[in-house]
């Protein structure tokens, strides 16, 4: 619902190069903070299918399995500073000595604006807070089918990936699906809860979902950064319609808000809430790095047909408007051009 409702405005803007650096925005060539913490998150994602496929393919032990998760976020934390570092001077070292004309030119702020931006920026964290306070608080959850808590708590008492029936307690008679058997959310939930020594069903019913809550906004503010990347009222504007939304739509299963309060643990909602909103962001910025780690990530934690899940479809549906809108451009100038050239040969000749 809430992206329907972004989706004429980003059409419009989807041939304007919103990653293209303009005065003032010296930021958009470079990683921002939505970036770092969904991207982040999204590698996370992808570790932790590593390490659950070793616990389900190859009969790993569960404590082995996070301990190879602990191991694979450490190096990679380890290398994505040690790359922030070097570009970090790579970049001092280019701009030594050169000064900046258009931070001089844009020392002068508009202080109403700036006015603005802070007082919806502190109605937004209120409202951020009222709804971690109400998940938090929360004794309702969304688990019509779901088995998170119960698998995770397999898990960690069999030590074993899938080889016992949450449901029996007993071992899988026919089998699983292996779709089913790869997503590796229950695995994540399990290594927070043993390292954090949090309770299951507080990580999965308390923590996950006010995880997934933040990093939506993010999310939206990523895709509020791509649809308005000038104005920081109108971004604060529409983060607060969403967290408005979210407050308001909680009343039935398939709606945001909904999903997001009850059932935030459930990989279909973090494919709504954060994945399809920064998809979306990535797709108009032209960041297809991210467009793939959200579609890589929807496989790991939904069940997909072989993978090609929304993200995919959404995708394939956007790089094809995209193709349709330009040809459509290019021949409606080849047009006036041609009305252009015609109307100057007549003038000519009279």
């Amino acid at each position: 619902m809430l992206l329907y409702l972004s989706s004429p405005y980003k059409y419009g803007k989807m041939y304007k190069s919103p990653c293209k650096k303009k005065a003032g925005m010296g930021d958009e060539m470079t990683f921002r903070t939505s970036d770092i913490l969904i991207g982040g998150s999204l590698i996370i994602i992808g570790l932790t299918e590593i390490a659950h496929l070793a616990g389900c393919l190859l009969g790993w032990s569960f404590l082995t399995v996070t301990d190879l998760l602990l191991a694979e976020v450490g190096i990679v934390l380890l290398a994505a500073i040690l790359l922030s570092v070097i570009s970090r001077q790579t970049r001092k070292r280019a701009t030594a000595g050169k000064n900046d004309p258009v931070a001089d030119q844009n020392s002068g702020t508009d202080t109403a604006k700036e006015k603005s931006t802070q007082i919806l920026t502190g109605v937004l964290i209120f409202l951020i807070l009222l709804q971690i306070l109400r998940i938090l608080t929360g004794n309702r959850m969304w688990l019509t089918g779901d088995m998170t808590v119960e698998t995770v708590n397999t898990f960690l008492r069999e030590n074993a990936v899938y080889t016992v029936n949450p449901l029996t307690g007993t071992a899988y008679s026919m089998g699983m699906s292996l779709r089913l058997k790869i997503l590796c959310l229950p695995t994540l939930y399990g290594a927070i809860s043993r390292f954090t020594g949090m309770a299951p069903v507080d990580v999965v019913y308390r923590l996950i979902p006010c995880i997934t809550l933040l990093l939506s906004y993010v999310a939206y503010g990523s895709l509020g950064k791509a649809l308005f990347p000038e104005n920081s009222v109108k971004r604060r504007t529409f983060l607060l319609i969403v967290g408005i939304l979210f407050s308001t739509g909680a009343y039935m299963p398939g709606v945001d808000g909904f999903d997001v309060f009850y059932g935030g643990f459930r990989g279909v909602t973090i494919r709504a809430a954060v994945l399809l909103p920064y998809l979306l962001s990535c797709l108009m910025d032209r960041k297809y790095t991210g467009v793939i780690l959200c579609i890589l990530a929807e496989a790991c934690i939904v069940w997909t047909l072989y993978g090609a899940g929304v993200c995919l479809l959404v995708t394939v549906a956007w790089l094809i408007l995209g193709a349709l809108v330009s040809q459509f451009r290019k021949r409606w100038e080849k047009r006036k051009m041609t009305d252009a050239h015609g109307r100057s040969g007549e003038e000519a000749t009279e």
